[in-house]
């Protein structure tokens, strides 16, 4: 049975929000062949939703692109017309196929420039592993001039953070998903927070239904849901009492200061 007085509640509190509720939103690009081809799967785009999730930011896009410095600047091109904060992993290694810092600084018309900080940590670390870099190595050391360094603790491809236009902030990190989260925790987390983009948090509640089905339970809780309600996703599977719906009931409230 669905508890009337919660429903109500959600939409009272969602349209409160909305009242507030800002229009920027982020959108996460993956880059990489391999995500095409199916040979890995894509952890690192789950990974980051559900952060974006906690911190209360809408994200309303993933897309997955290959190593072709074309078909991302389409993707960039995209991207930046519907969200303001875009989100890439993957393509930031010495390879000749890691394309993404070389296809950013393009699509914005900006030069690349070397950063003597990155120079010195990929040398730190080969010398800590008692190796010697080759040369390849340091294209990682290279930035679009005015961008931030986004420091990578645990590897040698470090990311960006830059605010490209005036109402767009790109991230990069490298598609190795241990890096990665150790990177968004230490810097991009704590940056986002800095610049107000953690104002809200992503609430739901799942309701779990045995012996109906899923068109009939639509109609039977039809009157408890709205527009405000950002999400009705009923999932069938199976509990240890048998089979069951779990709809999932979403919205989106801010923090009170």
């Amino acid at each position: 049975m669905v508890d009337a007085v919660d429903a109500v509640d959600a939409v009272d509190a969602v349209d409160a929000v909305d009242a507030m509720v800002q229009t920027r939103s982020a959108e996460v690009i993956c880059v990489g062949t391999e995500l095409l081809l199916g040979d890995i799967l894509n952890s690192n785009a789950q990974y980051l939703a559900k952060e974006l999730a906690t911190l209360g930011i809408p994200h309303y896009y993933q897309t997955v692109v290959g190593d072709n410095p074309g078909r991302l600047q389409q993707a960039i091109a995209i991207a930046s017309q519907r969200a303001q904060l875009l989100i890439f992993t993957g393509g930031l290694g010495p390879t000749p196929d890691d394309l993404t810092t070389e296809a950013i600084a393009d699509f914005f018309q900006t030069p690349l420039t070397s950063c003597p900080e990155i120079v010195a940590d990929i040398r730190h670390k080969f010398a800590n592993i008692g190796r010697v870099p080759t040369e390849n190595n340091f294209k990682q050391a290279l930035l679009p001039v005015g961008a931030d360094i986004l420091p990578n603790p645990t590897g040698t491809a470090p990311g960006l953070i830059w605010q490209a236009q005036p109402n767009l902030i790109l991230m990069t990190f490298p598609g190795v998903p241990r890096e990665m989260k150790v990177m968004w925790h230490e810097t991009a987390v704590p940056y986002l927070k800095q610049q107000g983009w953690a104002d809200a948090q992503l609430l739901s509640r799942t309701l779990h239904f045995f012996g109906i089905g899923e068109s009939e339970l639509a109609e039977q809780v039809a009157p408890f849901l709205t527009s405000k309600i950002r999400q009705w996703l009923p999932t069938p599977g199976r509990d240890r009492c048998g089979y069951a719906l779990r709809p999932r009931l979403g919205l989106r409230q801010r923090h009170r200061r």
